[in-house]
């Protein structure tokens, strides 16, 4: 019986496809299942041979923590770029769309509030 090694869901499509890599650059013997059509199932990788869990389990750890490292390196290049979508910068590139949407929701929320607290 197999081991579970990664669940799929959430995961991007590159990342996926690096783990695929560092485990057949390991020569890790593994298989997919995927979600199914009504998404019932789990989308994950599993390891054929449970005795090598441990040895995966270690290259994805250290594989996960270089990825969190330039993920976070990347993202602070591209805030100190001015990349990165923030309220300032969305309120400074739409302002009137970002009111609009900021009074839309303060109105749901006024409504959605208002009977509990006997205001109507």
């Amino acid at each position: 019986m197999g081991a579970l090694l990664l669940r799929l869901k959430n995961v991007p499509e590159d990342e996926y496809q690096e783990v695929c890599d560092l485990l057949d650059a390991h020569d890790l013997a593994y298989y997919e299942t995927n979600a199914g059509f009504w998404g019932v199932g789990m989308a994950a990788i599993w390891l054929y041979d449970v005795d090598q869990l441990a040895k995966a389990q270690d290259l994805l750890n250290e594989y996960m923590q270089n990825r969190q490292m330039k993920m976070q390196a990347d993202y602070e290049k591209a805030l100190s770029n001015g990349e990165v979508r923030t309220l300032r910068s969305t309120f400074s590139q739409q302002p009137v769309t970002f009111v609009l949407y900021l009074l839309a929701i303060v109105g749901i929320l006024a409504l959605s509030v208002l009977p509990f607290l006997g205001l109507n």
